[in-house]
């Protein structure tokens, strides 16, 4: 018994009661290395000792501090998610870049930036690198609270498509600094595309931000006026709150199509750009093409509110009619020799256009070279309200192209819009109505009339003395090319009835 006692003694007595510190509790070993810094410090060692005992005790804080952030984050967390592919990202991304802080992950993609400054070309700005965290996570202070950034892959929806998403998080009872922060983003980023058009692109079933355009004044796109103004009156008339308010009251949809229809060149894609550069709004291209019904609908779907929808070529997407019973209506043979491209249906495409949870206010706008391709189920009143003719260029269009392009800039009004200094202006003037009478009316679009300008943007009498030679060059090329259009037609329809 003596001997048993003796050894129980003889255990214990190497670990007697001691007082433990509040500090101990949470930070186990802490007495135990702040009693090494007392030893190291009271020792007669040299410089290098000390830093690495500094070192050492910074490493263990930190350790015990992530320890802590970790044990406390599910309880006291604060958390938002971004996806990356939306555009709250894009505004998060800028804020972070102007700050040095897009490089702070241990894990970056790396690209050819492209977002440059137009005509401005420097060695050192020609194709720069841009760095996006990738995959990892990085901390950084805002407003006195640190915040924690981390992307990962995350499965979303009933097919767990795979989506990269961004999530930002901080210690406390409110994600209120959270919303600071990207209202913060936000600010910064509006600033940042002031006076630019956003351009967005279809991108699988989700939208990606193209590229931020100068805002293009509409003075600079050379068309009738008056059809000019016609479809600038009535988009400003559709976002009036007063049209708003008279849609809500009758519940009907509120948006808007329009088609514009003629040959190529015509400024049917640049009169749609200028459109929204004036009105603010951003443009959401869709290839329809290559998308698919679900598709189509997932994107129309997801449309901020007040935008324009941009589908061009709308007569080379192949949409065929299918056998659908909840659309009986829009139910008939596909025409012969029509193109049956992508797998996008016309009772699809009908479906997402005359879709209920398709954003309020959005407005879309057709394009097409042929619109006796179309469909009367695609352009019926409903679904195109309003359709503008844009010919090719007559005596007036060919006329102010000319004064336009080549005619000397009025610097000190700071116009930019081609006006030009009153005292030439009489004999530009001249030399535009000689121009105009030698070009055919009707012959030419004004993407052709720019393009033989153009070469001449310097010298408006050497556009004049080579007009008469551009003419009859351009007169033979296109009788040949509908003459190699006439016997393909011929080929193809002896093939048939053959």
């Amino acid at each position: 018994m003596d001997k048993i006692n003796s050894t129980f003694s003889a255990g214990r007595s190497w670990a007697p009661f001691q007082h433990v510190s509040a500090l101990e509790v949470f930070l186990p070993g802490i007495s135990r290395a702040l009693g090494g810094l007392s030893a190291v410090l009271a020792g007669d060692l040299n410089m290098f000792a000390y830093i690495a005992c500094a070192l050492g005790m910074i490493g263990f804080v930190q350790t015990y501090i992530n320890r802590l952030l970790k044990m406390l984050k599910p309880h006291f967390a604060m958390t938002i998610h971004i996806s990356q592919t939306d555009e709250a990202y894009e505004m998060l991304f800028a804020w972070l870049k102007r700050r040095g802080l897009d490089g702070s992950a241990g894990v970056c993609t790396v690209g050819v930036s492209k977002k440059g400054q137009p005509g401005i070309v420097t060695r050192h700005s020609k194709k720069a690198l841009e760095y996006k965290p990738w995959r990892t996570s990085f901390k950084f202070w805002y407003r006195g609270s640190m915040i924690s950034y981390k992307n990962q892959s995350v499965e979303k929806g009933p097919n767990r498509v795979t989506e990269e998403q961004t999530t930002l998080s901080c210690l406390g009872w409110s994600n209120k600094i959270l919303k600071q922060l990207m209202q913060e983003c936000r600010k910064e980023y509006l600033e940042q595309v002031s006076g630019k058009t956003s351009i967005f692109e279809s991108n699988g079933s989700s939208w990606k931000k193209l590229k931020d355009k100068d805002v293009r004044p509409l003075s600079t796109v050379i068309i009738d006026h008056e059809r000019k103004q016609q479809f600038l009156n009535d988009i400003q008339g559709f976002l009036s709150e007063e049209t708003r308010l008279w849609y809500t009251q009758r519940a009907l949809p509120y948006r808007r199509g329009y088609l514009l229809y003629g040959p190529p060149g015509t400024g049917k894609s640049s009169l749609s750009l200028a459109i929204a550069g004036q009105l603010d709004l951003d443009v959401y291209v869709i290839n329809v093409p290559d998308t698919s019904n679900t598709i189509l609908k997932n994107l129309f779907e997801t449309l901020p509110e007040t935008c324009i929808v941009l589908l061009e070529d709308i007569d080379a997407v192949g949409v065929s009619r299918t056998s659908d019973p909840e659309n009986a209506e829009d139910v008939a043979p596909v025409r012969p020799g029509r193109r049956t491209r992508g797998s996008v249906t016309l009772s699809g495409l009908l479906n997402t256009l005359d879709g209920v949870t398709s954003q309020d206010g959005r407005i879309v706008v057709m394009t097409t070279n042929h619109r006796e391709n179309l469909d009367e189920a695609l352009i019926r009143p409903g679904r195109v309200d309003m359709q503008i003719e844009l010919p090719v260029a007559d005596y007036k269009v060919t006329t102010d192209l000319f004064i336009f392009l080549l005619a000397p800039v009025n610097q000190e009004s700071g116009d930019e819009d081609g006006s030009f200094v009153g005292k030439e202006k009489d004999a530009m003037e001249a030399k535009a109505a000689k121009f105009a009478s030698m070009v055919p009316p009707a012959t030419f679009s004004q993407a052709e009339i720019i393009s033989f300008l153009l070469m001449h943007k310097t010298d408006a009498d050497a556009a004049l003395a080579q007009c008469e030679q551009w003419v009859e060059q351009k007169i033979e090329e296109k009788r040949l090319a509908a003459e190699i259009k006439e016997s393909k037609a011929k080929l193809l329809a002896s093939k048939v009835s053959g």
